[in-house]
């Protein structure tokens, strides 16, 4: 499901389609990936839907759709930073966030996922300092903590 442009780029990279395969399936061989694709199955709920999913990547257009719409809704997030996190203000918008992750991801249930996101906004310090950068200083921990409140971790 490749495009010609990223065909293109793997020759560049590996010298051929063949030598990039067997990178990538010596890659998805280690224990790391195995582990990574684990996650992911469970946030699908099953390995078919995740295979699906992989394998119906969306039209970069679509996907520039969905980073819009979710952009616009952490701004709205953030735009109630202060609020509790229990209110129905900052709720609805998380249920927006959740909305258009399930359409993003392809997922019926993404909170496994958002729950994980939710501790990296709170735990992870590359994150936390690009997100405030973006959107203010402590937006980090509030949407870590919006996030953990909508979907109870």
């Amino acid at each position: 499901n490749m495009t010609d442009e990223q065909k293109d780029i793997f020759i560049k990279e590996y010298g051929s389609m063949e030598a990039f395969e067997q990178h990538f399936l010596d890659s998805a061989a280690s224990p790391q990936a195995q582990k990574n694709f684990e996650k992911v199955v469970e946030w699908y709920g099953d390995k078919e839907s995740a295979m699906e999913a992989a394998a119906n990547p969306d039209n970069p257009k679509i996907m520039e759709a969905y980073k819009n719409r979710m952009n616009a809704a952490m701004e709205k997030l953030v735009s109630r930073m202060g609020a509790d996190v229990d209110s129905l203000e900052v709720k609805e918008v998380v249920g927006e966030i959740d909305f258009v992750s399930k359409q993003l991801y392809q997922m019926k249930d993404v909170s496994g996922l958002m729950l994980e996101m939710a501790d990296m906004y709170l735990e992870n310090e590359v994150l936390q300092k690009n997100t405030d950068q973006e959107y203010g200083e402590g937006a980090s921990a509030f949407i870590g903590r919006a996030l953990k409140a909508f979907y109870k971790g």
